[in-house]
């Protein structure tokens, strides 16, 4: 499909934007599955659901419109970059129920099939977004994967652990954020030992976790010895050069 909408402006913009917003959209991803199991999960972690998806929809809003205005033929913006109107769409969808006073519209966030719906579009849009926004990216900056595989692991364990485990307010663990620190010892390999999994489904998820840290990490070290080997090198030359 034509670009010839993509204005200097517009390329400017995404050259500042677009690995935060593929950070974002990547990240947001596993938290949509919590939307599921909304019910189950305490007031604390319904809060913080509702921040992310505050933080997404205004992320990707100031940037359609910033991109709509900058673009050089606008038409061709809406139908190319379509997958960032269905974003904004989902997202302000999901959060209308929550911050009306309808009554009508909680009863339509409290169905479950309406969430799934909302869950399913989302996923779809954010999806389509970062896979269209990663392509470019990883060419620039491919150094950054291992870590951002890291984080995104980090957080689809968390999920998972959430989903797996007896997570609520009445179960064994009591918040999402209990997953995530149970996350964050596993893929460091530290494993405290205080929140573990005790479903078969659950240490599956840790295994998986484990063997993404060690490997991800194995590749951040070599980075960085390839750096101080590469910095001493250098050094080295320059001092020879002196002489």
């Amino acid at each position: 499909m034509s670009t010839d909408y993509v204005s200097d402006r517009l390329r400017t913009w995404r050259r500042r934007t677009d690995t935060p917003l593929l950070m974002l959209a990547i990240g947001s991803l596993p938290l949509l599955l919590l939307e599921l199991e909304r019910d189950t999960l305490s007031q604390g972690d319904r809060t913080f659901l509702d921040v992310a998806n505050i933080v997404v929809l205004v992320a990707f809003t100031i940037d359609y419109v910033v991109e709509f205005a900058v673009a050089a033929n606008r038409w061709a913006y809406v139908v190319h970059e379509w997958t960032s109107a269905v974003i904004v769409l989902a997202q302000a969808a999901a959060l209308l129920p929550a911050l009306t006073a309808f009554g009508a519209l909680r009863v339509l966030r409290a169905a479950r099939v309406w969430r799934a719906l909302a869950v399913l579009a989302r996923v779809f849009a954010v999806g389509g977004a970062a896979a269209a926004q990663g392509r470019s990216v990883l060419r620039k900056h491919a150094a950054s994967f291992a870590l951002g595989v890291a984080g995104f692991t980090w957080i689809s364990s968390a999920v998972a652990f959430t989903l797996a485990e007896d997570v609520g307010v009445d179960g064994r663990l009591h918040s999402f954020f209990d997953g995530l620190w149970w996350s964050s010892a596993t893929i460091t390999t530290v494993g405290y030992g205080d929140v573990s999994p005790v479903t078969t489904s659950g240490r599956l998820v840790g295994v998986v976790t484990m063997v993404v840290g060690i490997s991800t990490f194995a590749v951040v070290t070599a980075k960085i010895a390839q750096f101080l080997v590469r910095s001493e090198a250098t050094d080295e030359a320059r001092v020879s050069d002196g002489k």
